[in-house]
């Protein structure tokens, strides 16, 4: 999860599947403690795009490691 700050990211739900769905996302960290259902789409459509994925422990955790003042329920370090 460190490598969120020091890499290109996107953090939040809609930017995140959209950057699978373009095949821009490198590997995606979700957080265990998002809504069930956020969780299961964003496993899903990792699955579909061959995107390689993790729990984290928060979206707290997460958020802070994103570089945000606020929770976030996933985030995908981008390619390139």
């Amino acid at each position: 999860m460190d490598e969120l700050k020091s890499r290109e990211h996107t953090a939040g739900l809609h930017t995140t599947l959209r950057a699978i769905s373009a095949s821009k996302a490198e590997k995606v960290f979700i957080a265990q403690d998002a809504d069930v259902f956020v969780r299961r789409r964003v496993q899903e459509v990792c699955q579909q795009a061959n995107v390689p994925y993790a729990y984290v422990s928060d979206m707290k955790a997460l958020g802070s490691a994103a570089g945000l003042n606020f929770k976030t329920a996933c985030a995908a370090i981008l390619k390139g």
